[in-house]
């Protein structure tokens, strides 16, 4: 890797460095982990940085092709995280590791990677089953003409919101797509490979995830700022506009902080992910400093819980993520009620 100096600031963030002190496949993290405005570190910090610890324990040739995590405690910012990887199975063909994310004497993220030997010369010769979702053609493409410096250039990535497609007339939560196009803030360093682009991806895939789901119901305020989106410009933060196939999204917390909801209108009073399952895909289309579509829908909610799926694309329509995530969602009954903290 680039000296410090020379990394972008999301590289800092996903960076670990081996840590003998605590085992013999044990890592660190070596910059402060993420807090985008709330109380508990940024979910993406602790998937990236178990996937970079991982990625250290396998030969080169081998790239992750599956994740599937589970937040267990609020991560703090105070303190470091100790990632351990265990060597589950080491085969000609797969490879399997376990994190554990350790801060203060406690799992805060456990997850299972399973990695593939990278395709070579032959993969032409191989004859597989091959299908993938196109990527939407009625997508606006994001506006490229800001500048990367100043305080943009502190931010890990930025977003570009598109809006909510319904995909039929009924127009129900489950039949809706939420899109945005989102990239790390860059360029990467010149010494930045494959394994770096995709952490950068894990990292990235957590930012506006969970709250797919209030969205898709047309609800906009939380007691807890889900602040994980950033924008280019701040005169326009929401940058979410109507189109003639999209509906704008709302974003209080960012048009015009401390405002209620009107009469009528529903409030989100506690967001928790519970889980994060990543695949990944075409990894040797992505850069991760360049634009990258994302599509989220829920497919379900019910009994204080919702599911979200996201598909991201590179902007020339290869597939290179496939996401799930499970978190608990309430919404404030009028009580004063314990204001938890949210991993978006």
């Amino acid at each position: 890797m680039a000296p410090t100096g020379l990394l972008s600031t999301i590289e800092k963030q996903i960076d670990v460095a081996r840590t003998p002190d605590h085992g013999p496949d044990a890592f660190i993290n070596t910059s402060s982990s993420w807090r985008p405005g709330v109380r508990g570190i940024f979910g993406g910090f602790a998937i990236a940085q178990s996937l970079r610890a991982a990625q250290q324990t396998v030969r080169e040739e081998f790239v992750a092709h599956s994740l599937h995590g589970s937040f267990v405690f609020a991560g703090t910012s105070d303190d470091s995280i100790i990632y351990h990887v265990e060597r589950v199975r080491d085969g000609r063909g797969f490879c399997t590791r376990s994190v554990r994310a350790i801060q203060g004497g406690s799992p805060i993220f456990i997850c299972i990677i399973s990695f593939t030997k990278a395709r070579g010369s032959d993969a032409g010769t191989i004859k597989d089953i091959q299908h993938c979702p196109p990527m939407p053609s009625n997508v606006p493409k994001p506006d490229d003409t800001y500048k990367a410096g100043g305080e943009l250039q502190q931010l890990p990535f930025i977003n570009s919101s598109v809006g909510i497609l319904n995909t039929n007339d009924q127009g129900g939560p489950e039949n809706k797509r939420i899109h945005q196009w989102i990239k790390a803030v860059g360029p990467l360093s010149p010494s930045a490979g494959p394994q770096i682009h995709q952490a950068a991806l894990a990292f990235m895939s957590d930012s506006y995830f969970l709250v797919g789901v209030p969205h898709s119901h047309g609800i906009w305020h939380f007691v807890n700022t889900p602040i994980s989106e950033f924008y280019p410009s701040p005169k326009k933060p929401s940058t979410s506009t109507e189109t003639q196939t999209h509906t704008s999204i709302r974003r209080p917390h960012l048009e015009c902080p401390g405002v209620e909801p009107g009469s009528g209108e529903r409030k989100v009073s506690m967001m928790v992910s519970l889980d994060h399952t990543m695949y990944f895909h075409n990894m040797e289309y992505l850069q991760a400093d360049e634009w990258v579509l994302s599509e989220i829908q829920s497919s379900w909610a019910g009994n204080g819980r919702g599911i979200v799926q996201q598909r991201m694309w590179t902007k020339d329509g290869k597939l290179v993520g496939t996401c799930i995530q499970e978190g608990v969602i309430r919404l404030e009954n009028g009580q004063a009620q314990r204001q938890k903290t949210s991993h978006l």
